[in-house]
């Protein structure tokens, strides 16, 4: 990676930007896929995996729980978060670090080193920044296949639990 790259990827704009795209999606999430899941039906299962590569996906499952199979609809989910977090893997594996070492970091690696795929699975089953944890397994020389098979089940248990969550609560209001 150039120096000139490196410094770029430091800088407050590419903070900035990232920030602010972010959140955008968050919201368009939110506040329109969420409301209106028409479009993913539409594309069905193969939609919903897309979107998954590129997005917070667990905003599309209580929307979707009362359309789709559940379990299949996590399935899918769970498989686009798991390719998605694999980027964040492989930039920690293959290319400097840009995470700054702070105490939250140092604390992460000492989870990781010592618990492995175990920690690597929580973190996947709760909502967290998972970009980071992908970037740390990934420096930290996690192998790929720990690394994303954890990812799979702590996201694939967490949308099952969300999906029938929503299908019970739902079954119970009417």
């Amino acid at each position: 990676m150039s120096s000139s790259f490196r410094v770029f990827l430091r800088s407050k704009t590419w903070k900035w930007v990232t920030i602010v795209l972010g959140l955008s999606f968050f919201i368009y999430t939110f506040l329109f896929v969420a409301r209106d899941p028409a479009p993913f039906l539409k594309f069905g299962y193969v939609g919903v995996f897309v979107f998954n590569l590129f997005g917070p996906g667990m905003f599309l499952i209580p929307s979707l729980a009362l359309h789709m199979n559940v379990p299949l609809l996590a399935l899918v989910s769970a498989l686009g978060m798991a390719t998605n977090d694999s980027v964040s893997w492989m930039v920690g594996k293959n290319g400097d670090v840009v995470v700054p070492r702070g105490k939250r970091v140092i604390r992460i690696e000492g989870l990781i080193v010592k618990y492995g795929a175990f920690a690597l699975f929580f973190w996947a089953l709760i909502p967290f920044p998972y970009d980071l944890i992908g970037l740390i397994a990934g420096y930290l020389q996690v192998p790929y296949r720990a690394f994303v098979l954890a990812t799979f089940l702590g996201r694939f248990l967490r949308f099952l639990l969300i999906g029938f969550g929503t299908v019970a609560v739902a079954g119970s209001l009417q």
